[in-house]
């Protein structure tokens, strides 16, 4: 009668990620235990502290890949970043280039005796292309007109204009006067609009 080999116990897991026993053996050596206290260990329990080991190596692994992966991801970032600052400001100057051209022009009909109307219209004209350039990159200006309700953030008072000198329909309190316009960049205020104010009846 011939015997057939007993069947080795299956644990339904895959032996192939075990650790060697005398890898075992010397890694708990190190965590400090005697030869007497590996040896006395049941082997089941030495089964179970193979799988431990194994997924704490596993996990380190893991745990070193995704070190990795955010190193990587971080320095992405910052190449973006930096690549899209670059692209942005050279949006801006590309779209000034026309101011600077005008500029230049301007320049040049001073040095040939052009007339002040002429030197007026340059400068309009390179002011027109500078707002062309601002509008296109999504600078919108912030103006304020006489009688308008003054609103911090949006507007900042430089100084109140005495009612007697200010319009009688402008309420007190309001906007007298423009010293300067103000710039937005959607909702980021980039400068209020500077102002006056039309002073008080306890201003007079």
């Amino acid at each position: 009668m011939t015997t057939e080999p007993e069947a080795m116990p299956d644990h339904g897991e895959d032996d192939s990620d075990a650790i060697d026993p005398i890898e075992l053996e010397a890694m708990l050596v190190e965590l400090g235990l005697d030869d007497e206290v590996i040896d006395a260990t049941p082997p089941e329990v030495m089964e179970i502290l193979s799988r431990l080991t194994v997924e704490r190596s596993n996990a380190d692994e893991a745990r070193m890949r995704a070190l990795a992966d955010f190193r990587n991801f971080q320095r992405r970032s910052i190449e973006n970043e930096t690549r899209a600052r670059r692209e942005g400001l050279s949006a801006v100057v590309r779209s000034l280039l026309p101011a600077l051209d005008h500029f230049d022009m301007a320049l040049q009909s001073v040095g040939a005796a052009a007339t002040i109307d002429q030197v007026v219209a340059g400068v309009s004209m390179v002011q027109g292309e500078i707002m062309r350039a601002l509008e296109a990159n999504g600078i919108t200006v912030i103006d304020a007109d006489p009688g308008d309700a003054f609103e911090p953030g949006l507007h900042e008072a430089v100084g109140v204009q005495p009612a007697a000198a200010a319009d009688d329909a402008l309420e007190p309190g309001s906007i007298a006067l423009s010293i300067s316009a103000g710039y937005a960049l959607g909702d980021v205020i980039l400068r209020p609009a500077k102002v006056m104010l039309v002073a008080g009846a306890e201003s007079d």
